[in-house]
């Protein structure tokens, strides 16, 4: 008897956030970011973007209020790229 997969449906929305600091950032420019639940995980990267975030919510509308309220407040962020994703199982 084959096994029936179950699957989950959520409706959780998730994001990267890319951040590009601005010249001189220290290191720990990402620890007023330590506490907010959102957050789930932080990578730092080279290339283009120096920081990326992984961020799960419920709707998009919190995603854009973490980028412009939380993110883009902090003094050492230059730019944000976001790319949203949407939890099908």
């Amino acid at each position: 008897m084959a096994a029936e997969v179950k699957r989950h449906l959520t409706h959780q929305w998730g994001a990267w956030i890319w951040v590009k600091w601005k010249a001189g950032a220290p290191e720990d420019a990402w620890n007023p970011w330590k506490d907010i639940k959102e957050i789930k995980e932080a990578w730092s990267t080279t290339g283009e973007w120096d920081c990326a975030l992984w961020v799960g919510t419920d709707n998009p509308e919190e995603i854009e209020r973490l980028v412009w309220r939380e993110i883009r407040s902090n003094k050492w962020v230059e730019k944000t790229d976001t790319h949203w994703a949407k939890k099908f199982w």
